[in-house]
């Protein structure tokens, strides 16, 4: 079984995503950060077992970032 499989059904291209980073300034030792799914796909060049990714736009700084499935969590909106 791969990594992040169970999630890749709960999750689509334009949904909106949080995540939390870790933080080394301030008294905080984690950030939540927030973006959109733009992608989804399946690494599995020299690994052993695939791993499913997201590939997240941040709107803020309007960076793609990839993120492993199974570390996001869907934003609920009205």
């Amino acid at each position: 079984m791969s990594l992040g499989k169970i999630y890749a059904n709960k999750f689509k291209i334009g949904d909106l995503v949080s995540w939390k980073v870790l933080n080394f300034e301030g008294n905080e030792y984690a950030r939540l950060k927030i973006g959109l799914i733009v992608e989804i796909f399946v690494y599995e060049k020299d690994l052993t077992r695939p791993v499913h990714y997201a590939g997240v736009l941040e709107p803020k700084t309007g960076e793609k970032t990839y993120i492993v499935l199974s570390c996001l969590t869907k934003v609920e909106t009205n």
